[in-house]
């Protein structure tokens, strides 16, 4: 009786599995994304309170939740700066425009991408960064694992570089893009290896002491750079700050800053504004996923002048 309760045991297990296999894949058959175009949004924020001393030796200038009922907020994967306004990009292909601690925002959609738009793995977007050209605007696809160019209002794509399956896993592909020069920097999750792309050349670079995974990135000056680590741990995300310096005719991982910030706290967006008296403020926010406990976080730290 003992092996065929066990065999029994074993069959509804499998069939278990199967059943939930099965549930996996409708679900990733069944549209998921709905664009609504560009419109007026408001968004709340309300301070979050933090140990600005835990961030030495960057000052915390203040930190804030940020909510809004548009359905299309959320999901932050990048950010950037443009004419004074924060240019959010989230993991499902959206566009919000926003000023810190104001209420009035423009949320809208990518005007094209891989596949469908009406799928949000085929419009993960995860990295953002402004052509060096002048051209628009490159915008990293993970699952995709392509490079577009936009045109500077978000109005068309003017180019698309398939980057290759290289053996990278799904939802784990590029997760940060920065410019040096005429060359862009695509950085992969991993945080082991970087792609320069120059022109229609890709190469494959190893970054030396590689940590955790890397979120995003940005470029502080001339080939001076910063990217977000992130591990997760059983107890939560940890999520720091690390340079990312030219090594001979390499790269490599520098100085690590952590950023004390709460368990459930993803920190995949990081922009560098310079400010009117020359210093340097990095603005930081968090993917909250749409799912409750993760938030949407806006941080707002100070870099230390030179001589500190």
């Amino acid at each position: 009786m003992q092996p065929k309760f066990r065999n029994r045991r074993l069959a509804a297990a499998l069939v278990l599995l199967a059943a939930i296999a099965s549930f996996d894949l409708l679900l990733a058959r069944l549209a998921d994304r709905e664009e609504l175009g560009w419109r007026a949004a408001r968004i709340e924020s309300r301070p979050v309170r933090l140990d600005a001393r835990a961030f030495a030796p960057l000052r915390l200038a203040g930190a804030w939740r940020l909510t809004s009922t548009d359905p299309r907020f959320g999901g932050v994967s990048s950010l950037a700066i443009e004419g004074g306004q924060l240019l959010a990009l989230t993991d499902a292909g959206a566009l919000i425009r926003f000023r810190p601690r104001e209420k009035d925002a423009r949320i809208g959609e990518l005007p094209d991408g891989p596949g469908t738009g009406r799928f949000k793995s085929h419009r993960d977007s995860e990295a953002l960064v402004r052509d060096p050209a002048g051209r628009g605007w490159w915008v990293a696809f993970e699952n995709r694992h392509e490079l577009w160019l936009f045109d500077p209002a978000f109005g068309r794509a003017l180019q698309r570089i398939d980057l290759g399956r290289r053996g990278w896993r799904v939802n784990r592909g590029i997760e940060g893009v920065v410019a040096d020069g005429a060359a862009l920097l695509l950085l992969h999750e991993d945080g082991d290896r970087l792609l320069r792309i120059t022109g229609a050349r890709a190469r494959s670079i190893a970054i030396g002491s590689a940590g955790g995974a890397i979120s995003e990135a940005a470029a502080l000056g001339a080939e001076r750079y910063i990217a977000v680590e992130r591990r997760v741990t059983p107890f939560g995300f940890r999520n720091a700050l690390v340079s990312l310096e030219k090594s001979g005719s390499g790269y490599r991982f520098g100085r690590r800053i952590a950023l004390p910030l709460g368990p459930f706290d993803n920190v995949e967006a990081l922009a560098v504004e310079r400010r009117a008296e020359g210093t340097l403020r990095l603005w930081l926010m968090t993917d909250d996923n749409f799912q409750p406990p993760l938030r949407t976080l806006l941080i707002a730290l100070d870099w230390p002048p030179p001589r500190q």
